[in-house]
């Protein structure tokens, strides 16, 4: 049997975000899976100085660089892998749209295995145009829910049987929470609302802590927990300006005993710790393109009742009364009523409370990492050694399929 060996592309720690994890989780599971390390790493710096990654880093891309992406195609090329996993989120690559990933995928011969965290509604012409050469240039595309594998069918023009469904890993954790970290956390006799990641002005936390007031006067024991640093690169931008708009926005709403914010990068255990001691998750995003949510998952499993706006990942990963969603906010119809109203339908009925996290619980057995680990290195095996020609995409059956939107409005989502 042939012996797999995948090397990913993608940012990855020490660099903090959503993605450098994402892979890392993903490269530990697929080695899991294995039986024994076979991952490497191609990592894009962006923020943080990566000469002390760990091992599994092969190779290291300055963005800024002229011909970095070509040159990793070469390392690849001339190294022992056989399959390629490239993460795909338009901020990620250089150029118009994060086109430069271009000259890797043209470039490298060996098999690409692309997953996609960002697919846009109504895309313009050339994030369009560039999921279209990724998949072309793909031997298989992994999305993490069917509502993204259809969307790639009927916009892209990708074809269904080169698309795979994986979904979100998130770490294995009983059923049975561990609550015993509550005092330590300060939500003794609290019942604490939650938000995680890297915090930034597309999260929608303005929403949350709008709907506040209303949730205090009716339960005056809750708490609202805003769980993680600002992301670095708004950091480097603005520096704290944001969090501090929002501190300042809960002190006007006289609701700054009932706002906790831990300003930290927290550990895995800690972070388990966090959400099994919440009793409501809020994800409150404005934007509908979010395909993936790895905040969203996490919580599935570890808090297990959700609140949030109806984008693209929460619409199917909540249904079947897995969780509740809320319209998004506007400037002339604003959804924090309605993310009162549902946070407190958990916080007020406990049966309710505990039925959901049983439904969120079961859906997401299946998103525990050693089984995603082993459905990854499955389909690497499927792909690795095969030729790998340049497929084409069937063109959308109307000229209508693409709907245009302003440049600016789909970047405020990424």
């Amino acid at each position: 049997m042939k012996t797999i060996r995948p090397i990913f592309l993608s940012t990855y720690p020490p660099e903090q975000c959503g993605l450098a994890t994402f892979t890392k989780d993903s490269a530990d599971a697929v080695d899991r899976a294995s039986g024994r390390p076979i991952s490497s790493v191609i990592a894009i710096k962006k923020t943080h100085s990566l000469k002390h990654a760990e091992g599994r880093v092969a190779h290291v891309i300055e963005n800024n660089q002229l011909g970095a992406y070509r040159r990793a195609a070469s390392v690849v090329n001339d190294g022992p892998w056989n399959v390629v996993n490239l993460e795909h989120e338009f901020g990620l690559y250089p150029g118009l749209w994060g086109g430069g990933i271009m000259e890797f995928v043209r470039h490298c011969e060996v098999p690409i295995v692309s997953t996609l965290h960002t697919l846009p509604m109504l895309p313009d012409y050339e994030p369009f145009r560039l999921i279209r050469q990724i998949a072309a240039h793909s031997k298989a595309v992994v999305v993490m829910t069917e509502t993204a594998a259809e969307l790639l069918e009927n916009l892209y023009g990708v074809p269904r049987e080169s698309v795979q469904v994986i979904p979100h890993g998130v770490p294995p954790v009983p059923f049975d929470r561990d609550r015993s970290q509550r005092a330590k956390l300060g939500l003794s006799g609290r019942k604490a609302i939650c938000t995680f990641g890297l915090i930034n002005p597309g999260k929608g936390i303005e929403s949350m802590i709008r709907a506040m007031p209303r949730i205090v006067a009716s339960c005056p024991e809750a708490i609202y927990c805003i769980v993680g640093v600002t992301h670095p690169l708004v950091k480097k931008q603005t520096g704290e300006a944001y969090r501090e708009r929002l501190i300042e926005l809960a002190a006007t709403l006289g609701v700054s005993g009932h706002v906790q914010f831990i300003n930290e990068y927290l550990t895995l255990p800690d972070l388990i710790s966090y959400l099994q001691s919440c009793d409501v998750f809020v994800t409150p995003y404005p934007g509908e393109d979010q395909i993936a949510s790895g905040t969203m998952a996490y919580a599935m499993g570890c808090v297990g009742a959700v609140v949030s706006t109806p984008y693209l990942y929460a619409k199917e990963v909540l249904a079947d009364g897995r969780g509740s969603l809320v319209p998004f906010s506007s400037d002339r119809d604003p959804n924090e009523g309605a993310l009162a109203d549902a946070v407190l339908q958990y916080l007020d009925d406990p049966n309710l409370l505990a039925e959901t996290k049983g439904r969120a619980y079961r859906y997401a057995e299946s998103m525990f990492w050693p089984r995603v680990g082993r459905r990854y290195l499955d389909l690497y095996s499927q792909v690795a050694g095969k030729q790998s020609p340049v497929r084409e995409t069937k063109s959308p059956s109307t000229t209508s399929t693409v709907r245009q939107a302003s440049s600016k409005q789909l970047a405020g989502n990424l």
